[in-house]
């Protein structure tokens, strides 16, 4: 549901841009870029969204993004069970309690920085780094105003105090990410190489492989501390001049780090609002790498297992270009599943030299 409102934005948008100037045969845009944020998943390798299609050979696009996400999650609990009563006078758990049930309650910004080389007519070399930043931040009151005026559930967030930085995440592998406050810490750098193998006027294939290089902050859950490996087919689809159809299915395989082998798959629509500028709708599906230690109720899944569910995140946003640079920006949560973010916001832009 909080996605009504930019669904609805979506549609006026692309309604009115059926009477701007159709695109020409200048290339898509493709789909948005950045990589899966969700604390469970983040350290191991995941991949961002690309194009099968190849950039003319000798390209060096840089780029740089921000991501901006609110995180909340608790352990399950009954907040009229005795054993957590009195609340407090603000209706909140004791601090004891809000600790002991905190799976994740943070905000975070994180830097990135992208590299990528069309090094041959076939055959792209990319490279990405991240430096994470978490703390308290201020958007709880705002996204719990949100959810009031439209009478959503919290999931919990009023029995817990605003703008905290704390997160425990446990798994029946024994692997522990926990931490709290002011945190500034690296992450891993992914390389990857991308071979365009098909190509037609309408259709793009290619096959694409990572490998994620561990040198990122081990501790509270920033980096698994071993390499993963990555594998990856991509077809883009273009049947008709506004309308490009996307996907990305791989998977990765982590050498080590307490993670399971995972799944992912990346499908996205592009609709070419003119010649500039494009409207996109965008999933990450994505198995989980580790199974928590607490079974739940899930509202549409039914008994489940704490982090044992696939992520399912959408991404609604746009996307531009002005000759030499580019530009993106989205929305992004998980409506299903609940296993992403609870909110993120990316801004992204980047600088093709030729």
């Amino acid at each position: 549901m909080k996605f009504n409102y930019l669904i609805t934005a979506f549609i006026i948008l692309g309604s009115a841009a059926l009477s701007a100037e159709a695109p020409g045969s200048e290339p898509a845009l493709g789909p948005l870029d950045g990589r899966n944020m969700y604390a469970p998943h983040l350290p191991w390798f995941s991949f961002s969204a690309d194009t099968a299609a190849a950039l003319p050979a000798g390209t060096v696009k840089a780029g740089s993004a921000v991501y901006i996400l609110n995180e909340f999650s608790s352990y399950p609990f009954d907040p009229e069970d005795p054993a957590y009563l009195p609340l407090e006078p603000d209706g909140r758990l004791s601090t004891v309690y809000q600790d002991e049930l905190t799976a994740m309650d943070y905000e975070s910004t994180i830097l990135e920085l992208s590299l990528d080389w069309q090094a041959l007519e076939k055959w792209r070399f990319s490279a990405d780094w991240r430096l994470h930043l978490r703390y308290g931040g201020f958007m709880d009151s705002t996204i719990e105003w949100w959810h009031g005026l439209f009478g959503l559930s919290n999931a919990g967030r009023e029995f817990f105090d605003q703008n905290r930085s704390h997160w425990n995440i446990n798994s029946t592998s024994g692997l522990s990410m926990s931490g709290e406050g002011n945190v500034v810490a690296p992450g891993d750098l992914d390389l990857l190489a991308l071979w365009s193998f098909w190509s037609s006027p309408k259709l793009k294939l290619a096959a694409k492989g990572a490998v994620k290089i561990p040198l990122g902050r081990q501790d509270g859950g920033f980096s698994s501390g071993y390499p993963d490996l990555g594998a990856e087919f991509l077809l883009d689809w273009h049947p008709f001049i506004r309308w490009g159809f996307y996907l990305n299915t791989g998977i990765i395989i982590p050498l080590a780090g307490g993670g399971k082998v995972m799944g992912q798959c990346i499908p996205a629509v592009e609709f070419r609002a003119s010649k500039g500028i494009s409207l996109l709708v965008q999933m990450n599906v994505q198995s989980s790498p580790i199974i928590g230690e607490l079974d739940y109720i899930h509202p549409t899944f039914g008994k489940t297992t704490m982090f044992a569910l696939p992520q399912t995140d959408l991404k609604i946003g746009i996307k531009g270009r002005m000759n030499r640079f580019g530009w993106q920006f989205y929305i992004e949560e998980d409506p299903l599943s609940w296993e992403g973010p609870d909110i993120l916001l990316f801004f992204g832009a980047d600088w093709t030299f030729q």
